[in-house]
């Protein structure tokens, strides 16, 4: 089952910036977050705590959502290219 994506507005500044920034690492988000719709908890994401929120962690790269399995959506809470 694929989940639908959706980026909340912090989350898409933040890509805008990192988009401008660094086209690179823009379109790795880009794939991770496709990947994430296929499988929202990969083995590289580690659960923050108790409140269903995600923290995935790439190469450079941090992204930190929540999985709504009722509504089959997974939100993008923000992302970071790292150093």
């Amino acid at each position: 089952m694929s989940l639908t994506v959706v980026v909340q507005e912090a989350a898409l500044r933040a890509l805008a910036r990192i988009r401008a920034e660094d086209p690179e690492a823009f379109a790795s988000i880009k794939r991770a977050l496709a990947a994430l719709a296929g499988q929202p908890r990969p083995d590289q994401a580690v659960a923050w705590g108790g409140s269903g929120i995600y923290r995935l962690h790439l190469p450079g790269i941090r992204i930190l959502y929540e999985v709504d399995e009722d509504a089959a959506t997974i939100y993008v809470i923000n992302v970071a290219v790292t150093l």
